[in-house]
């Protein structure tokens, strides 16, 4: 896979919360930082008991982050649910 595409992000109140409460970010600052934007710095990668994921590094607050993607059994592969969200410096 040479790129991503980001067409929407699923993000769970739970989710939300959780990256919220923890990292001290927001559902807005993720979607800014991966919805529509072009040349995302990602790997593919497989866990053991979740599946395929995308580790794609961003920055949000001005700050390096690491967001955690999973399919959204989307026909069309754009669409994505949050797993994650959290600083990386």
């Amino acid at each position: 896979m040479t790129a991503l595409w980001v067409a929407t992000i699923h993000i769970s109140a739970a989710v939300a919360e959780k990256i919220n409460s923890k990292h001290g970010i927001t559902v807005d600052e993720v979607r800014d930082a991966v919805v529509c934007i072009e040349d995302l710095d990602f790997v593919h990668s497989h866990h053991e008991t979740r599946g395929w994921r995308w580790l794609v590094k961003t920055r949000i607050q001005e700050r390096p982050a690491l967001l955690v993607l999973y399919d959204a059994d989307d026909p069309i592969g754009d669409v994505y649910r949050l797993g994650s969200a959290y600083f990386i410096d």
